[in-house]
């Protein structure tokens, strides 16, 4: 199967994913819909029930237990709103990938074929290993009250949320609660899961560009060896030669730039968003799984420390391709080209070397170095919270 066939597979995937969830924002013509309107709600509801739980907890740990849910809720809200705010320039992005890679290289050589399949493979394999991973997770968190009911004989429900009016420990109001936590549940998996694969989908492809420019940057310097070897470097053929090949690997170049800078500007914002809920919580799980028996806690800080693992990493991989990218060009045979060409070419490596990393707003760019403080920093809140409830006894 081809590449462009294999892409448009995955296409088909995650659009389903992001209609469902009302968020289609690949296209253009993306306007928000009852869709839309219904994550919203869910959203809205989710707060006032957090809220309304708070107000009747019974003690400290119920009311720690309604809070654990709060860094997933800001985190669904804030990208939400983020993604809205930038909805064209996801459309943007896509379909200059979708243009640049797949069908300007449906016909290439071997070597760009084989850089834009292997790519696009590991896409779809990550693809599958995340929405296997956070389709168990749903089931195993919703496996735990059937489990509850049917074998134990006591109602619990999927969240620690009570709405208001309706009796859980009822037939009728056990069934209403657990199956509007259900309800929620899958809304936030199919959130969750679109929008960590679409953040994986285009720094992956940022792989692809830097393999096409790689492939781009060996040919020229093949070529160039060639026609030096038949033509004086100061001819009006050599010079012609250079400009035009040279032209072609600015614009490339050019192109590269801007999707880097587009997916900044798309996800500056989320990812501290990311960041930031992960770290809330993981560390108020972290202090209930210290001090109550509830299951549900080990699942968030798997859930959380993965969600950060993710981002980072791919925060990292950014970072090691542009590094490459600004090897491609200075391995580029700049010294035989003509004087005109080498200060263009002064001006691509000048541009080559700005900051393509993803900023998190006074922590640092997001890779694995920060993921290592995040986590230190997190195991330090913990050791405290260690220290304090041994101190109490």
């Amino acid at each position: 199967m081809e590449a462009s066939e294999k892409f448009s597979q995955f296409e088909r995937y995650i659009r389903t994913l992001c209609n469902i969830i009302g968020f289609d924002v690949m296209t253009e013509t993306w306007k928000k819909s009852y869709r839309t309107y219904i994550s919203i709600f869910l959203c809205s509801q989710y707060l006032i029930l957090m809220v309304y739980s708070l107000i009747i907890a019974s003690d400290t740990f119920e009311l720690f237990k309604s809070l654990s849910f709060l860094g997933f809720f800001f985190q669904c809200s804030l990208k939400m709103y983020y993604t809205i705010q930038q909805a064209p320039q996801y459309a943007v992005n896509f379909c200059c990938l979708k243009e640049a890679i797949y069908e300007r290289h449906s016909k290439g050589t071997l070597a760009q074929k084989t850089t834009v399949a292997r790519i696009i493979d590991l896409l779809v394999l990550v693809t599958k290993a995340i929405s296997v991973l956070y389709t168990s997770s749903l089931f195993i968190f919703s496996l735990y009250p059937a489990y509850m009911y049917f074998v134990v004989h006591v109602k619990v429900p999927i969240f620690p949320l009570y709405i208001p009016g309706i009796n859980i420990y009822s037939a009728y109001g056990y069934g209403i609660t657990n199956s509007f936590h259900m309800l929620i549940a899958v809304y936030g998996l199919f959130g969750a899961l679109t929008s960590d694969i679409v953040f994986i989908m285009f720094v992956v492809h940022f792989v692809t560009y830097g393999g096409l420019f790689k492939i781009e940057c060996e040919q020229f310097d093949q070529d160039l060896s060639g026609v030096f070897q038949h033509c004086e470097w100061r001819t009006a053929v050599y010079k012609t030669f250079c400009r035009q090949r040279m032209r072609a690997i600015y614009q490339y170049h050019q192109s590269v730039i801007f999707y880097l800078e587009s997916m900044q500007e798309c996800y500056r914002n989320i990812c501290v968003v990311q960041v930031a809920s992960c770290s809330l919580s993981t560390v108020f799980n972290l202090f209930l799984a210290l001090t109550t028996d509830w299951y549900a806690t080990y699942g968030f800080i798997v859930i959380s420390v993965f969600q950060l693992f993710v981002y980072c990493l791919m925060g990292t991989v950014m970072q090691i391709m542009n590094e490459r990218m600004i090897d491609y060009i200075s391995n580029l045979p700049w010294y035989m080209l003509p004087t005109e060409e080498q200060k263009q070419f002064k001006f691509m490596l000048a541009r080559s070397q700005l900051s393509a990393e993803i900023m998190i707003r006074s922590v640092g760019p997001m890779n694995m170095e920060t993921f290592t403080d995040i986590m230190q920093k997190m195991y330090s809140a913990f050791a405290m919270m260690y220290s304090f409830l041994v101190d109490l006894g």
